[in-house]
C-alpha cells in the first residue's frame, strides 16, 4: 500500500463550506446547520451528477411534523475531474468565497473530489489517498488487519479476497489477504462490491468456489444495471468485488447485532459521538437504529474507540464527520465491517442531535468557523428511528390514513413516502434501500419505551387498497421490532 502524503492542519476561521453531493435527509440537514453556524453554504456539484433525481424518489414526500425552512445557498457546477479545474476557476473561487474555505462531502461517490478539491482550494479535509483506501473495501479491510494483527485478542481480522475482472474474457484478477489461502473450502462468505455503498449487491456463499460464481454475477450485475445508476450519480461503476470471510457474531446481544460509531475530526484530532445499534433485513438492509446503543459491551468501547482513532491518524484526516460500521464476535473481538468519510445516513446523525442536543455537523462547522466548540456528545435520551411494513400486503394501496392527533404526540417524526407506497404491488419487507417507504423517530428513556411509541405509532397508519380478494385495509408495523 503506497504511502499517504502528509496535509497541514486546518486553520480556524472559514468563512465558507463547499456542500458535494446528495444523499436522502442529509444534505438540507447539513445546509441549515452550517448557515447556522455562520458559514456561508455553497452546494457544489459535477457537471454530470444527475444524483439529485434519483435521491427524490426516495425523499419524503410526505413527512408529518417538521418543515425545512428555506434556506439562501449559493450553487456551483464544476468539470468533473479535479484536474480540469482551472488556475482561472480556482482564483474565482477564492475571491468570491475566502482562501480558507472548507468542504463537506455528504456520500461515498465524492470524498475523493472533495480531498483533492479542498487541496486546490485551502487546504485538504484528507488526502485524496486516503478518500481512495476508505472508499475501495479491501484497502480499508488490510489496514483494519494490520490493526488487528498488533492486537489479535481484541480486534479480529477478516480474511478477504480482492476480485478485479478483465473486461476480455470474464476471468478474474485475484489479490488475496495474507491469511486468505489457509481458509478451508467450506467457509461462508459476504459477497459485495468492492467500492458501492447502502447495500447494493450484497450477497452470501457458503464456499469459496461459490463465493467465485457469485462474484461473478455481482460482477454482471455491476457492468450493466449499477453501470448506468453510476453514471447517473457522477461515479464509474467497474466490475470489482471483494469476498470476505463472513464475521461470525455474538449470540448475547441483540439479534443480528451490528453497530456504527461516529467520529469529528478537527485539527486532526478526532472526538468520538457514540454507538449506534442497528438492526438488519436478510438483505443486509438496516431497518432500525437506536442511540445510544444498549447491548454494546461497555469493557470494549475503549478497545473501539482506539482503533477507529489509529485509522483516522493513518488516514491523515484533519477535519470531517466520519462513520464507522463493525460487529462484535462471539469472542468479545470487535470486526469492522466498513467505514465512510462522510456524516451516516439513515437519519443517524438526527438521533444523535435528539439523544445530546449537540450535531456532530454542527459542532465541525462551528469549529472550522473559528467558534469556541467543546466536541462532547452525552446523551441525555435514547432515540431511534426504525422502518415499517404493512401488517398483511395489499396488491393495490389507494388511500393512507394517519391518526395525526395520537401520531403527533407520540414520536419526533413520521416518514411516509405515499408516492412509493402507491407504487408498490404487494410491498411487504425491507427488502432494498429503494423499499424503505416508511419510518418513525421517536425518543424515550430507553428501547423499551422508543419500542412501545413505534408499535402505537404504526398501528395509526392504515393502508386502504385491496388483495386478490377484495378491497382490504391493515395498519403499518415495525418490520424488526416484533
Amino acid at each position: 500500500m503506497s504511502a499517504i502524503p502528509k496535509t497541514q492542519a486546518y486553520s480556524v476561521g472559514a468563512s465558507t463550506v463547499f456542500l458535494f453531493g446528495t444523499q436522502p435527509w442529509i444534505r438540507d440537514w447539513a445546509l441549515k446547520q452550517s448557515v447556522e453556524a455562520g458559514l456561508r453554504a455553497v452546494v457544489a456539484k459535477m457537471a454530470s451528477d444527475q444524483s439529485e433525481a434519483s435521491a427524490g424518489k426516495i425523499r419524503p414526500s410526505t413527512k408529518q411534523g417538521s418543515a425545512t425552512p428555506l434556506l439562501s445557498y449559493h450553487a456551483e457546477v464544476l468539470p468533473d475531474e479535479v484536474n480540469a479545474i482551472s488556475v482561472d476557476l480556482v482564483t474565482r473561487l477564492q475571491q468570491e468565497y475566502g482562501f480558507n474555505a472548507c468542504v463537506l462531502p455528504l456520500n461515498d461517490y465524492v470524498t475523493e473530489y472533495a480531498a483533492a478539491f479542498s487541496a486546490r482550494l485551502s487546504q485538504p479535509c484528507y488526502p485524496l489517498r486516503s478518500a481512495v483506501i476508505v472508499k475501495r473495501k479491501h484497502e480499508l479491510r488490510e489496514m483494519w488487519n494490520g490493526l488487528a494483527r498488533q492486537s489479535p485478542a481484541t480486534l479480529c481480522a477478516v480474511e478477504y479476497c480482492y476480485l478485479e475482472r478483465r473486461d476480455d474474457n470474464g476471468a478474474f484478477d485475484c489479490t488475496p489477504s495474507a491469511g486468505f489461502a489457509a481458509l478451508p473450502e467450506k467457509t461462508a462468505f459476504i459477497i459485495k462490491p468492492d467500492e458501492l455503498s447502502s447495500s447494493i449487491e450484497i450477497h452470501k456463499a457458503g464456499s469459496k468456489q461459490e463465493a467465485l460464481e457469485v462474484a461473478r454475477q455481482v460482477c454482471d450485475q455491476l457492468l450493466t444495471r449499477w453501470y448506468r445508476i453510476g453514471q447517473k450519480i457522477g461515479t464509474e461503476v467497474r466490475a470489482r468485488v471483494v469476498m470476505e470471510a463472513a464475521i461470525e457474531r455474538s449470540e448475547g446481544l441483540h439479534p443480528g447485532a451490528e453497530y456504527s460509531i461516529e467520529y469529528v475530526s478537527f485539527q486532526g484530532r478526532h472526538y468520538p459521538v457514540g454507538i449506534t445499534q442497528k438492526w438488519t433485513g436478510p438483505n443486509f438492509i438496516e431497518t432500525g437504529h437506536l442511540f445510544p446503543a444498549e447491548s454494546f459491551p461497555e469493557d470494549l468501547c475503549g478497545v473501539l474507540e482506539g482503533a477507529i482513532e489509529t485509522l483516522l491518524e493513518q488516514l491523515q484526516v484533519q477535519y470531517g464527520v466520519s462513520h464507522w460500521e463493525f460487529i462484535v464476535t462471539g469472542e468479545k473481538r470487535i470486526a469492522l465491517v466498513e467505514g465512510h468519510l462522510r456524516p451516516a445516513g439513515g437519519r443517524i446523525m438526527e438521533l444523535v442531535e435528539q439523544s445530546t442536543g449537540m450535531s456532530p455537523v454542527a459542532a465541525l462547522c462551528e469549529a472550522l468557523a473559528g467558534r469556541q466548540v467543546k466536541f462532547g456528545f452525552v446523551p441525555r435520551r435514547s432515540c431511534g428511528v426504525f422502518w415499517m411494513v404493512p401488517r398483511v400486503p395489499l396488491a393495490e394501496v389507494h388511500e393512507i390514513k394517519v391518526d395525526g392527533a395520537v401520531t403527533e404526540g407520540l414520536c419526533q417524526d413520521l416518514f411516509l413516502n405515499e408516492e412509493g407506497i402507491k407504487a408498490t404491488s404487494n410491498w411487504c419487507s425491507v427488502s432494498d434501500w429503494t423499499k424503505r417507504l416508511a419510518h418513525v423517530m421517536a425518543t424515550g428513556k430507553n428501547l423499551a419505551d422508543i419500542r412501545g411509541c413505534c408499535r402505537e405509532v404504526a398501528q395509526r397508519v392504515v393502508l386502504y387498497g385491496k388483495t386478490h380478494a377484495g378491497p382490504a385495509s391493515t395498519p403499518l408495523m415495525p418490520s424488526d421490532l416484533d
